[in-house]
């Protein structure tokens, strides 16, 4: 039998690079095992989205800054 199950994954908001991207595991059965693989990744979350360690920075105030992505 086939079945249909759900998974979960964190995504980059801002690249839309997948936290395990390069990883043996594609995704996982609860947000929150999603969400501590991405951590251990240095992912953060801001104000509800989620990004990559290429995407953000903070300033001299530990204020989060976003890289900026050219439209394509």
């Amino acid at each position: 039998m086939i079945k249909e199950v759900i998974m979960y994954t964190v995504i980059c908001d801002n690249c839309g690079v997948d936290a395990n991207k390069d990883t043996e595991y594609s995704c996982w059965n609860d947000k929150g095992s999603a969400w501590d693989v991405a951590m251990d990744s240095d992912w953060t979350e801001h104000e509800g989205k989620h990004y990559c360690p290429d995407c953000f920075s903070y300033d001299d105030d530990d204020n989060i800054q976003l890289r900026k992505i050219e439209p394509k």
